[in-house]
């Protein structure tokens, strides 16, 4: 020993228990890491990303359409001089649209998997999800519409997308349609399903159906998110505290 007392650094402190109870800072993220609170955030930022993945193509296909509604950006595409740019849009809203398609079956695919994979010891949890499931979408024509449209694209084709435009003396609006006889032709739709796209007249109006169900999903993902904090509130409150606690003492021993 000398007379010179050796301070310990940081990480030396950090790896040593404070006052014969507190674990390290290593062990004591482990802990943080591995208890329930952590387990319930993580469970919630995967509703979050599944719900992602679909919006996100719904949104370049929104932006497609949004960026029409501008005549100096549509009016050389629809200018029959140029028939080119009016087939190449077409050939992009097409592309966009089965990716949302694509997308919107895979929320379903991975929502129904998830479920099962960690509530399915929770008969209260699951019951709300499937009451939810069924008030929102398994009577809504038009999400049964967008899953036979899915189910066609995938063993025969996405039908040809046609642009409507409006126009009055003082406005201009562009959309993309469905052909409705083309629609009707394909052998994959039930009673109701024909019944309404027979009721949309001459085509159906893609965009407005995918804008509805796209909030109906997003409305649902957050329904979804905030009912798996509800059961977790406790332990994502504990996890939230013994979190803020551990900050605070990297923060004392490394000053961030």
């Amino acid at each position: 020993m000398t007379d010179i007392d050796v301070q310990a650094e940081p990480a030396e402190e950090a790896a040593a228990a404070q006052d014969g109870s507190r674990p390290s800072l290593v062990d004591w993220q482990g802990q943080l890491l591995a208890s329930p609170g952590y387990r319930a955030l993580a469970l919630q930022d995967r509703v979050k990303r599944m719900g992602y993945v679909f919006q996100g193509n719904v949104a370049q296909y929104q932006s497609l359409v949004a960026g029409l509604q501008n005549p100096a950006v549509s009016g050389p595409i629809l200018d029959v001089r140029n028939p080119g740019a009016h087939d190449d849009l077409l050939s992009e809203a097409e592309r966009l649209l089965h990716n949302v398609l694509t997308a919107m079956s895979t929320r379903v695919d991975q929502q129904r998997r998830f479920m099962a994979q960690y509530f399915a010891d929770d008969p209260a949890l699951t019951n709300d999800y499937r009451e939810k499931l069924t008030s929102v979408f398994k009577t809504d024509v038009q999400a049964n519409f967008l899953k036979g449209l899915r189910n066609y694209i995938t063993h025969s084709q996405l039908p040809v997308s046609k642009s409507k435009q409006t126009m009055g003396p003082a406005s201009f609006a562009i959309t993309f349609t469905l052909p409705g006889e083309s629609l009707l032709r394909a052998g994959v739709w039930n009673g109701d399903q024909r019944a309404w796209i027979a009721a949309q007249g001459e085509a159906v109006v893609i965009v407005d159906v995918v804008d509805s169900y796209a909030r109906k999903a997003g409305e649902f993902d957050k329904w979804f998110f905030d009912r798996i904090g509800l059961k977790c509130r406790a332990d994502i409150d504990a996890y939230l505290r013994e979190r803020a606690e551990f900050d605070r003492e990297v923060e004392r021993l490394f000053g961030v």
